[in-house]
């Protein structure tokens, strides 16, 4: 790789780590090129990317910046899986990919200046989605609404039950 382009490569993975408010170094070593196209695809369609980098233009990258506390990780072949828009929706990607395939193993990452172990890549994998969140909160905020018409509507089926009641009693 020329320098020129040494230089490029780490403008792009500078740009992607300050874009990113989540990142996940992984092994890949055993993983098939069609297994990583398909967990490409996976971390993409949760609106991340997953490339795979030389860990010295990584260490370039991330110098003086809140994820330089991945440096520790980078040895051996490293992927890095970003997440630019919900951190959970990838960290669960990576990780419910790496539990079908046992080749692709977790090293750790870092979510807002703040180190990860796997494990607790593993626990954010676990959380709700913001997708769910949002459904949770949406039902939260119609359930006194829906409340508040059986409420009101109560009276109203009372009576209608009471008139049928006596109709049905005078007709026989």
């Amino acid at each position: 790789m020329l320098y020129k382009e040494k230089i490029e490569s780490v403008e792009r993975l500078a740009g992607r780590f300050r874009e990113s408010p989540l990142a996940i170094l992984a092994d890949y070593r055993g993983l098939t090129v069609e297994q990583i196209t398909e967990l490409r695809r996976k971390v993409s369609a949760a609106e991340g990317e997953f490339l795979v980098a030389k860990n010295t233009l990584v260490k370039l990258a991330i110098k003086d910046t809140s994820y330089e506390t991945l440096e520790p990780f980078l040895k051996g072949p490293s992927a890095i899986a970003f997440a630019f828009s919900d951190p959970v929706a990838v960290a669960k990607a990576v990780d419910s990919f790496a539990k079908d395939n046992d080749a692709l193993e977790l090293k750790g990452g870092v979510m807002e200046g703040e180190a990860l172990d796997p494990g607790k890549i593993k626990q954010l994998a676990s959380m709700p989605g913001r997708d769910e969140l949002r459904a949770q909160l949406l039902a939260l905020l119609m359930t006194p609404a829906t409340q508040m018409v059986r409420v009101l509507s109560a009276p109203a089926q009372q009576m209608v039950q009471v008139l049928h009641a006596r109709q049905t009693e005078q007709d026989s």
